[in-house]
């Protein structure tokens, strides 16, 4: 069972952090355990079954490792990832309350050790989940639209929580917040076409709301033509923008474009000999062309 107070308790009373557990086996299973295939890329001849992320031991073992062995930030930030990719938002916050604890309670201790008191590692760690923060939080909303308020909202707060303790052990020298925090604050913004006619009536003429939710567009079954091809264009951003190459991009933009092509425009844009487009007109009737 998930327990944020347990991995916040001292290892032992002698040493509170634990060990240096960084050359592991522990740690090497569960870096092997959080890779996966990549889909997209042509495997050739030899077809084999791909690669996926074991989350759920990831999240198991990270917790346990940082319950029982050491008190370790690249841990936590793997916890956090795995808890986000299993329990949505929700466990991304947990994630952040346990890097909040083992900050606010174990700094000097805490693995990795810093250097004479450079903490660059420390600071890596961090940027490294808020970095990827907006991703997940953009994959959540695509693969499970949108969560309940009070997950969006106990995210946010241990968030903030999150970067006051960063501030006042870091400094000006800790990473920046922006990014994880526009994220996750555009999934409350994102909510207003459920909540206000006004901009939900924007929504079902193609627009976004206040702040370009993509999560909304994609979460909310569309109404009318217009907006569905507004979600196709907006699934083209999110996969131009995380998975540049991947054929899934071009696809859904062609498919939004050939939305707003009447049949006849369509028929000549994809098929390039003029013979066989006329044939194609022939058969469905010669009032294809006049429409």
């Amino acid at each position: 069972m998930f327990s944020i107070a347990q991995m916040l308790l001292p290892i032992s009373a002698e040493r509170a952090c634990g060990d240096d557990v960084s050359f592991s086996a522990e740690v090497d299973a569960i870096a092997r355990a959080r890779t996966c295939d990549d889909p997209t890329l042509d495997q050739g001849e030899w077809v084999a079954e791909l690669k996926e992320a074991d989350w759920g031991f990831v999240a198991s073992r990270c917790a346990t490792m940082i319950a029982s062995h050491s008190k370790d930030m690249r841990l936590a930030v793997w916890l956090a990832e795995a808890h986000a990719r299993t329990r949505g938002l929700r466990g991304l916050g947990d994630g952040y309350a346990v890097l909040t604890g083992l900050c606010e309670h174990y700094w000097d201790g805490l693995y990795p050790l810093a250097d004479d008191g450079d903490y660059d590692q420390r600071i890596g760690n961090l940027f490294w989940l808020l970095n990827r923060t907006p991703l997940l939080v953009r994959e959540m909303a695509f693969e499970g639209g949108l969560a309940p308020q009070d997950d969006t909202e106990y995210c946010i707060a241990m968030l903030g929580d999150l970067e006051r303790v960063a501030d006042l052990r870091l400094g000006a020298d800790g990473p920046g917040f922006a990014p994880a925090r526009e994220a996750l604050q555009a999934l409350v913004r994102g909510r207003a076409p459920l909540e206000h006619p006004a901009l939900a009536a924007g929504a079902a003429q193609g627009t976004t709301p206040p702040g370009g939710a993509i999560s909304v567009a994609i979460a909310v079954q569309p109404r009318d033509r217009a907006q569905a091809l507004q979600q196709l264009r907006l699934v083209a951003d999110f996969f131009r923008r995380t998975e540049p190459h991947s054929p899934v991009a071009y696809l859904a933009d062609k498919a939004a474009s050939w939305g707003d092509m009447p049949l006849h425009l369509w028929l000549r844009a994809v098929i390039k000999d003029p013979g066989a487009v006329a044939g194609v007109e022939e058969l469905l009737g010669s009032s294809l062309s006049d429409n």
